[in-house]
């Protein structure tokens, strides 16, 4: 009897430390540490490079933040002003439906230009499919003014890409789908969440706010454009963060197979601070071959060293006040269940 009275005591003391612990919602991936609490406490951020698979590399990052997740979800909604920077050199957010106009501020370098005259089915700089190519290919063919003509051929690409996802979802789902089931996070404490992001759009959540935005970024020394759905989910229970950004990856031209990026208010609770979190796992193309592991190293140490002041740079916009007003948004125009956002941080200025 005496030992089964020790084990709930012992179980209640779990239970109460996992209650009182902000960050349970990313146990077991992510467990803080009392160094860790006491530089939060301190007002410093904490950043982590998480066990991957393969080639998946997986960062994470905290810092406290005097904001909830009203203020968060409002500076997500306008994503330009969120990751406006020197490394995000343009962006915009697409109409619901997208139309080719909302891709008017894209333009490739000249470098991808080259690529992309040059591109193969086997052999292209850029991630683009067989058919893609050859679209492409046949638009330019005999032309003089060919570099205008493959901007405006590849913007026609991007919204394909986008009106198949909203259509069909992801062309090959398989990273993607490999992410979701490493993000114990999701598939654990939120598993309709989880399995909304798998499978949109054949599963649907009513509650979740989202949209389509897309980006030109430098990253790795070379602009890399991109697509992303971005979901967002307020609180639906204890432990779980005050509000919720999912960012999924729909296309990159370079480095990334699939990605999925998780930004969280946690805490809050009596007597609590709240943090901010970010969470990103993603399949680069680069950790492959004879010097995958020196590679890895090199990517790991990077992400490691930049996603405190990252995530330092988002905190002070968020807490700088309101976001400018989007001029395109209303309150009723993002309860939609189009699609939603990755949100790979960018440097703040």
């Amino acid at each position: 009897m005496l030992r089964v009275v020790i084990a709930c005591l012992a179980l209640h003391v779990v239970l109460a430390a996992q209650a009182a612990d902000p960050f349970t919602f990313f146990r077991p991936s992510v467990v803080m540490s009392l160094d860790d609490r006491r530089r939060l406490d301190e007002g410093e951020s904490v950043a982590r490079v998480l066990p991957g698979q393969d080639r998946e590399v997986a960062i994470f990052a905290a810092v406290p933040v005097d904001a909830d997740g009203d203020r968060l979800i409002a500076w997500v909604r306008n994503i330009a002003a969120l990751k406006k920077s020197s490394f995000v050199l343009a962006i915009g957010r697409f109409s619901d439906p997208p139309r080719l106009e909302d891709l008017g501020g894209l333009a490739l370098e000249d470098d991808d230009l080259d690529d992309l005259r040059a591109c193969r089915p086997t052999d292209c700089g850029l991630k683009l499919t067989a058919a893609e190519i050859a679209q492409l290919q046949a638009a330019i063919a005999g032309r003089i003014d060919w570099k205008s003509v493959l901007q405006d051929g590849f913007r026609r690409v991007v919204l394909q890409r986008v009106e198949a996802y909203l259509a069909h979802g992801l062309s090959s789902p398989a990273v993607f789908s490999s992410i979701v089931r490493r993000s114990m996070c999701l598939t654990e404490r939120l598993p309709a969440f989880a399995n909304y992001l798998d499978r949109y759009p054949q599963v649907s959540m009513p509650e979740v706010e989202s949209f389509i935005y897309w980006s030109k970024e430098r990253l790795g020394g070379r602009p890399v454009m991109s697509v992303t759905h971005v979901s967002m989910l307020r609180s639906a229970g204890a432990a779980l963060p005050d509000a919720l950004v999912a960012g999924k990856q729909i296309f990159a031209t370079h480095y990334m197979n699939g990605a999925l990026a998780l930004t969280a208010i946690v805490g809050g609770g009596p007597g609590s601070r709240r943090y901010l979190t970010y969470l990103n796992r993603s399949e680069v193309d680069v950790l492959g071959g004879f010097l995958g592991g020196l590679v890895r190293w090199l990517v790991e140490r990077r992400l490691k060293t930049e996603a405190s002041d990252v995530l330092q740079g988002l905190r002070r916009r968020i807490e700088s006040g309101l976001p400018p007003v989007a001029l395109h948004l209303s309150a009723d125009s993002h309860r939609t269940d189009v699609a939603a956002m990755n949100l790979p941080l960018a440097k703040s200025t």
